[in-house]
Order: structure tokens, then C-alpha cells, then sequence
């Protein structure tokens, strides 16, 4: 405990107390930086459901709960985005994908991405909305980057119960094809643009980027979580587990039809048309995909 304290000190907070809500219990300190919060969060470890460490700061409440950091609420500001000084595109997602489907789905006004400023290129994490354009403020700077997320989808093919391994394809039955045109294109769509950034950054890897991206089992160890060290993946790693991610949906709701249809569907509206070709490198493995 005097440890615990003495790091709370180091990183310039105070503890407010703790409150009970129900069965759910909160931590709460106090902070003057916000940067430092998250830092500070960053090494809590929570191992159990409706615990909560939160840190109020000046501008933002941050927390941590068992699936990760979060940021409780949208600061007012974030919402004026006439007062941008740069535009960036959201980078990778930076904490839990449940958060993205629960901003998706109304339920929380935000969740977290990796931001890159367009003045300094410093990258920090912030909150943004889903599909949505959102003020952040770099921390290096003081740049006010309108970050763009509509480059971040979340894909809904089944809300069924589906098996607890993210990589399993047992215990769900395939569904009909031709139930739902329109979100077919949008995985299609999806799919199509991932493939087609692979193709014109893919180039400019290191070889042992190269190499990690065609790895597929260790792709997979990834997803699952067996891996550590790469719960915020830089951009080229995020595209490529999302592809593989796709890959294994596709296999569970309809195995290597699906999989087969989704590919064709992609290659027509792809700049490059080159996904036949080079999707064998990323969802071998899969199934029963041969490629």
C-alpha cells in the first residue's frame, strides 16, 4: 500500500475516496494533467467486474475498469469543430472493441483511438465519437486536430451468441447468404479499402514487419490475446489483424463460401484489384480457406 502511495504522489494526484454504487465500487483521484492520468491508469491493473479507478482532471474524467482505459464523457469542446487548427484521420483503436460497439450503438458518446497531430506528429490517445468527426487537443503542441473515425467501422454480421474463443468456428450454424445485402457491401467496402492501404504501404515495411504480417498463427495469438506488448498495434499491424479479423467472421457465418463471395465483392470496388492475389498471404489458416 505505501507503494501504492507513493506512485499516486509521484504522478501528482490525491485520493478523493471511494464510493459504492450498487455492487460497483469506485476508486476515485484527482489530477491537474490529464496526460499524466492516463499514464498513471495505463499501470493499474483492474482483474474483476464493476471495479472502476478514476482520476477527475481539469478537463476530463479518465478511468480504467477490467477491460481497459476509458474516457468517461466527451469534454464540450470536442464538439466545436469549426476551431480546428488540423484534420487527421483516426489511427488505430486504442482501447476495448467493446467500447467502439457501445459508442456505435448509442449507448457511450466515445471511444478511444490513437491520435497523430497533423502540426508535430506527436501521438497521444484521446476520445472520439463513432463514424463522426471530433476536436482533440494535441499535448506536444497545443493543436486542435479535428480527427476524423469514419475510417473505423464495426461490423455486426450476427448479433447471435457466438463461441468464446475468437478465433473458433464451432457451435453456430451459417446463415442464409442473401439475408442482408447491404451489410455484405459494407464488409465488402471494408475489406476493399483495408486491402488496398495494405497495398501501398505494404512496400515500405521493414522485413520483420513483413514477416509478422504474413505470420499468421502469430496474427491469431494476437487476436486472442495470448500475445502481450501489442494492445495498441501502429497502424499497418491494425489493418492487417482487421483483415485477418474479417477473415474469421466471415469463416464462422459461412465458411469458405462466404469468404469466397465477400472476395469477389471486393475486388469490384477495389482501386487496385488485386485482393485474389494477395488475400491467400493474410486469411491462410482460416477454415477450410485454401486461397
Amino acid at each position: 500500500m505505501a507503494a501504492w502511495k507513493r506512485k499516486v504522489a509521484e504522478f501528482g494526484l490525491t485520493v478523493a475516496g471511494v464510493e459504492f454504487n450498487g455492487q460497483a465500487s469506485y476508486l476515485t483521484l484527482r489530477g491537474p494533467d490529464e496526460e499524466r492520468a492516463k499514464e498513471f491508469l495505463a499501470g493499474e491493473f483492474v482483474d474483476r467486474e464493476l471495479y472502476y479507478v478514476v482520476v477527475e482532471t481539469p478537463d476530463g474524467v479518465w478511468g480504467v475498469d477490467i477491460e481497459g482505459l476509458y474516457l468517461e464523457n466527451l469534454r464540450p469542446w470536442q464538439l466545436e469543430a469549426d476551431s480546428a487548427d488540423c484534420r487527421v484521420p483516426a489511427g488505430s483503436i486504442a482501447g476495448p472493441s467493446s467500447a467502439v460497439q457501445s459508442t456505435m450503438r448509442g449507448k457511450h458518446n466515445n471511444f478511444l483511438v490513437w491520435v497523430g497531430c497533423g502540426r508535430c506528429e506527436h501521438r497521444w490517445i484521446d476520445g472520439v465519437r463513432y463514424q463522426d468527426k471530433t476536436l482533440t487537443r494535441c499535448p506536444n503542441c497545443r493543436a486542435r486536430n479535428l480527427v476524423d473515425s469514419s475510417n473505423i467501422t464495426m461490423y455486426l454480421i450476427d448479433d447471435s451468441p457466438q463461441p468464446t474463443s475468437p478465433l473458433s468456428t464451432s457451435g453456430s450454424a451459417a446463415p442464409d447468404h442473401s439475408a442482408d445485402e447491404e451489410r455484405r457491401a459494407q464488409v465488402s467496402a471494408r475489406l476493399a479499402s483495408l486491402m488496398d492501404a495494405n497495398q501501398r504501404h505494404f512496400g515500405s515495411l521493414p522485413d520483420e514487419q513483413k514477416a509478422l504480417a504474413s505470420d499468421w498463427r502469430q496474427l491469431d495469438a494476437i487476436i486472442a490475446g495470448a500475445v502481450t506488448g501489442w494492445e495498441s498495434p501502429p497502424d499497418w499491424l491494425a489493418r492487417v489483424l482487421e483483415i485477418r479479423k474479417i477473415g474469421h467472421q466471415l469463416n464462422r457465418e459461412g465458411g469458405v463460401r462466404l469468404m469466397t463471395e465477400t472476395i469477389a465483392q471486393a475486388e469490384r470496388v477495389s482501386e487496385f484489384q488485386l485482393i485474389e492475389a494477395v488475400i491467400p498471404l493474410f486469411w491462410q489458416g482460416i477454415g477450410e480457406w485454401r486461397g
